[in-house]
C-alpha cells in the first residue's frame, strides 16, 4: 500500500479514535452522497504538494490540506465536534500506521511516521432552510500536515 493511502486511513482511523466514546457520530471517508446520518464527519483531502528539500537532493516535503466535514443536528453539537478537533490538532501530530499489517480493531499496525499539524483553521458553514429538505448544521475543519518519518 503505497504511503498516502496510508495517512488518509490513519487520518481516519485518528478521527474515529478521537470520537470512540461517541459511537453515535458516524465517521466517512468521503463526502457522504446518500443517506446523510446526522451527526457525521467527513473526511477528505485537497491537495498534495512535494516541495524540495535540500539542493541537490531528490528528497521532498510531503505537504497535504485536509477537509473534515462535520454535519451535525444543532449548533451545539456542530461546535463541540468542531471545538473537540481542533483542539485535538493543537497538541498532537497524527501517527500513520503500517496498514499492510492489517486493520483495527482485528490488529494494531505499527507507527511508520506521523504528520506534523500546522495552520488550523474551523469554519462554519451556513446550510440556507430553503435550499434543503432536512435542516442540518455544518463545519468545516482545514488543517495542513507535513509528512515525518520516524
Amino acid at each position: 500500500m503505497e504511503s498516502f493511502t496510508k495517512q488518509d486511513f490513519s487520518v481516519v482511523y485518528w478521527l474515529k479514535d478521537l470520537f470512540s466514546e461517541y459511537s453515535f457520530i458516524n465517521i466517512v471517508e468521503e463526502y457522504p452522497e446518500d443517506g446523510l446520518q446526522l451527526p457525521a464527519i467527513a473526511v477528505d483531502m485537497d491537495t498534495i504538494n512535494l516541495v524540495p528539500f535540500e539542493l541537490g537532493s531528490r528528497d521532498r516535503l510531503g505537504i497535504r490540506t485536509w477537509f473534515l466535514d462535520i454535519y451535525a443536528k444543532n449548533k451545539r453539537q456542530r461546535n463541540e465536534m468542531g471545538y473537540k478537533i481542533i483542539e485535538e490538532l493543537e497538541d498532537v501530530s497524527i501517527p500513520i500506521n503500517n496498514y499492510d499489517e492489517g486493520f483495527p480493531p482485528d490488529v494494531t499496525p505499527s507507527v511508520i511516521g506521523y504528520l506534523s499539524v500546522d495552520d488550523i483553521e474551523l469554519k462554519i458553514i451556513q446550510v440556507l432552510p430553503e435550499l434543503t429538505e432536512k435542516m442540518y448544521y455544518r463545519s468545516l475543519v482545514r488543517f495542513t500536515t507535513e509528512y515525518k518519518q520516524d
